[in-house]
């Protein structure tokens, strides 16, 4: 099982781990975490009707552990004691610069592997106001059919400590990912 699915977003490693997990007909067991409705996207995905998928995290400026050039926006967020929009684009990028804020993103990335860690969009918002909570917001937009397109969005609150990377209902999300990690063989499954 990986850990933590933003080490996915190098695309060298994701590729040696899918073709290791076929060629030996293992699976790559990768937890979920706070992404509501992931069995939902991988359908839509599989099935090619997901058009677009966008997730946006909103945590405390103090929730972040940002590298590179995020860490001065960070900086600034916490200054300025306002919300601040940290990030808006594909995942891919961003995952390196915070990898452990974003794994919720990149199970996102998981479940749509066709959209992927270029095609999901990531917004990162930093927002004093939410202290001990945070938020994920996730919008799912389907390919049009005669001009029309089938759109989800759901949002999570999940408690937090001030200050902590994680939420606290993300010890049990792991836990049942966990014990979810068997009988799959030979690819990388969503657990």
């Amino acid at each position: 099982q990986l850990g933590s699915p933003t080490a996915l977003a190098d695309a060298v490693t994701e590729g040696r781990l899918r073709a290791a997990a076929a060629r030996g007909g293992h699976t790559l067991y990768v937890p979920r975490g706070a992404l509501w409705g992931c069995e939902d996207i991988a359908r839509m995905d599989s099935a090619g009707t997901l058009q677009a998928l966008k997730v946006t995290m909103t945590k405390a400026p103090a929730s972040f552990r940002p590298q590179g050039w995020l860490s001065p926006r960070v900086a600034a967020a916490v200054a300025s004691g306002t919300r601040t929009v940290l990030y808006e684009g594909p995942l891919r990028p961003l995952c390196p610069l915070v990898p452990n804020n974003v794994n919720t993103m990149a199970a996102a990335a998981v479940a749509a592997p066709r959209l992927g860690f270029d095609g999901v969009t990531a917004c990162l918002v930093a927002d004093p106001s939410v202290a001990d909570c945070h938020l994920i917001d996730v919008e799912v937009t389907a390919v049009p059919e005669r001009g029309r397109s089938l759109t989800v969005t759901s949002s999570r609150r999940n408690p937090a400590e001030p200050g902590s990377v994680t939420g606290s209902a993300t010890r049990h999300s792991f836990w049942s990912s966990v014990q979810a990690c068997t009988g799959h063989g030979g690819c990388v499954k969503l657990c």
